[in-house]
């Protein structure tokens, strides 16, 4: 099915947030936003009631995705000439691997050819995982994503110039921060309530540095997401360091395009995660 809207989902305690985007023939648009809360657990029903009655009947993709520590990736280099049937072998072998009684979920998809080799790019989650993100979600889903790879995609729509092309993220919270370069496959997570601002430094400056050394970078430029008072304590940290450049995403052309970006940005990425795959699926 050829989509033309896609709807992204993100559930935050008692919170509610959908982005709509639309495709265009030019890329893609925000249609709308939505919120919605509930006080009483009981109510949590009449909020996805509510969303359903906002959301597109027509061709309208409708994601949600599972969280960072709820999925693992794996990367690996196959022969490009490989069958399908010989990709599954593939994927089993390393399936199989995985030291666990639980029961297991995946998905893969493979990059473009080069050289006569593609990526494969394998994800992995508990069932149990997926089976309770589905029913917190009272709606039909199309696509379920990764908060990773939809803060991925996200990034890559964002419209940098092409002297500022983002080498990766940072998604900062008041509990933590999740750092996700593109070069690598896991991201990294850093406690904040266990590391004071100075070690938090000197750790994402020794991480960066080694990115630039094998780069061959001057600088390292990382997209950040997140609550405003936090993303304004990071660049405090970062202000005289020449080898970092921060961005903060909520100010770029698409951020500025949406009201409150920090509070629908996880739900606009859920979209844009499920809008990158249709493309891709295509």
């Amino acid at each position: 099915m050829l989509y033309s809207t896609f709807s992204g989902i993100s559930v935050r305690q008692n919170k509610l947030e959908c982005v709509v985007i639309r495709r265009r023939k030019t890329g893609w648009k925000i249609d709308a936003s939505f919120t919605f809360l509930w006080e009483e657990k009981q109510d949590w029903k009449s909020a996805w009631a509510k969303l359903k009655k906002r959301l597109p009947r027509w061709r309208n993709c409708v994601s949600i995705s599972l969280n960072f520590e709820e999925v693992l990736s794996k990367s690996s280099v196959i022969n490009a000439s490989l069958s399908e049937d010989e990709t599954l072998m593939q994927v089993q072998e390393q399936l199989s691997s995985a030291i666990t009684k639980e029961e297991l979920l995946h998905d893969y998809r493979k990059s473009e050819i080069t050289n006569g080799e593609q990526k494969l790019e394998l994800y992995i989650c508990k069932k149990e995982a997926l089976t309770r993100l589905l029913d917190r979600c009272a709606l039909s889903v199309d696509v379920v994503g990764w908060v990773l790879t939809d803060l991925h995609a996200l990034s890559k729509e964002l419209g940098l110039p092409d002297e500022n092309r983002a080498d990766g993220f940072i998604e900062i919270t008041e509990g933590r921060m999740v750092v996700s370069l593109n070069q690598q496959n896991l991201p990294m997570v850093f406690d904040m309530t266990k590391q004071s601002p100075p070690e938090l430094s000197q750790s994402l400056t020794h991480t960066f540095a080694n990115l630039s050394a094998d780069t061959d970078k001057e600088s390292v430029t990382l997209l950040v997401y997140g609550a405003v008072d936090r993303i304004a304590e990071l660049n405090k940290l970062f202000m005289h360091n020449p080898e970092i450049n921060l961005v903060d995403a909520s100010l770029t052309h698409t951020g500025k395009g949406l009201t409150s970006f920090a509070t629908y940005y996880p739900a606009l990425a859920c979209a844009m995660g499920a809008y990158s795959w249709s493309k891709a699926s295509q």
